[in-house]
């Protein structure tokens, strides 16, 4: 199977287009806002969402992708602008390799850029009309709602995995969900191809992040471009640690609530954390729950036909768990 800089190497015309199309939507009379602007732009990242919107529009039609540019650069605006204001909450110095925005222009340049993206994003979606501007103002909601759930949770070793799951689906799962539908409703797809490429992304959605929190406490900084530990660090409870504090014991079971509370002092604190949960199987145990949600999404094309675009997609169903054998570390 490809990895997912193979996969992605396969569509690079595609990704070029889209981010050519970014900085045409982000012009500006302002030179200082466009240098910001840029500068985010140019940062790069995986492009999984307008990639989702653009595969999810060439298999519900027959119309050249360039008619879904628009929307697919919109929705990538949106998690950049909502990565922005990530990094300001979180007091993030990196990512992607480079200095944050908020780093190196200061918070409240930040911030504006983050809204002035947003902006240009809904100008964007507005070009496919009523319906599909719903779907990605509904998806934008669920971002702010699923961060507020996670801000309220901060630091709370009683957090249930429903919650989480809340957490996360608001975050990420509706956002991928949104990309897709929006993408099918531009292509006026049957209503059943549309349920299933929504149903879909979200699964995938859900998959995403849950590796994402794996990758968090396992990952290798340099390949990610971020440094690791960040949930840890700012008292984030993820599915992990959800899993460890209800099956760890005895003096293990101390040692991590001591470290979740700040309490651990030694300065091996990182990687004793991460020795707990390896031993715990909590790794493990969140790494089956992130390929059951790919097997739900893969589950969700059958029946749409057979095209090289479900292929593809297929793949980066596959790919978004494949990431976790790449470490080598489950």
């Amino acid at each position: 199977m490809k990895n997912f800089y193979e996969w992605q190497y396969g569509l690079r015309d595609k990704i070029n287009e889209v981010n050519s199309r970014l900085l045409q939507a982000i012009k500006t009379d302002q030179p200082y806002l466009f240098e910001m602007s840029k500068y985010t732009i140019d940062a790069g990242g995986k492009r999984f969402r307008p990639l989702l919107t653009i595969l999810s529009y060439e298999i519900s039609c027959n119309e050249p992708y360039d008619s879904i540019l628009d929307l697919a650069s919109g929705y990538e605006l949106i998690h950049t602008a909502s990565l922005i204001h990530d990094d300001i909450i979180d007091k993030s110095k990196y990512r992607r390799g480079r200095e944050t925005l908020a780093s190196k222009y200061g918070i409240d340049n930040a911030i504006v850029v983050g809204d002035y993206l947003f902006a240009k994003a809904y100008e964007l979606g507005s070009r496919y009309g009523k319906v599909v501007s719903k779907v990605m103002a509904d998806g934008s909601s669920h971002l702010a709602e699923g961060q507020i759930i996670e801000a309220l949770n901060i630091g709370n070793l009683s957090l249930d995995i429903e919650t989480y799951n809340k957490i996360i689906m608001n975050k990420t799962a509706y956002f991928f969900s949104a990309c897709a539908e929006g993408a099918t409703i531009a292509a006026m797809a049957p209503d059943n191809v549309r349920d299933k490429l929504s149903k879909f992304a979200y699964n995938m959605g859900m998959a995403f992040q849950i590796t994402d929190d794996i990758l968090d406490i396992v990952g290798n900084e340099k390949e990610m471009g971020k440094p690791t530990m960040v949930d840890l660090n700012h008292d984030v409870i993820t599915l992990p640690i959800i899993h460890a504090l209800s099956h760890v014991t005895g003096e293990n079971k101390r040692t991590l609530v001591n470290i979740l509370t700040g309490k651990y002092t030694d300065s091996d604190y990182k990687s004793k954390f991460r020795d707990i949960l390896f031993k715990s199987g909590s790794l493990e145990y969140t790494f089956k729950i992130a390929k059951d949600y790919i097997l739900k999404s893969v589950e969700n094309l059958n029946g749409i036909g057979r095209s090289d675009d479900l292929g593809l997609l297929m793949d980066l169903a596959l790919i978004v768990v494949d990431r976790i054998n790449e470490s080598g570390v489950i």
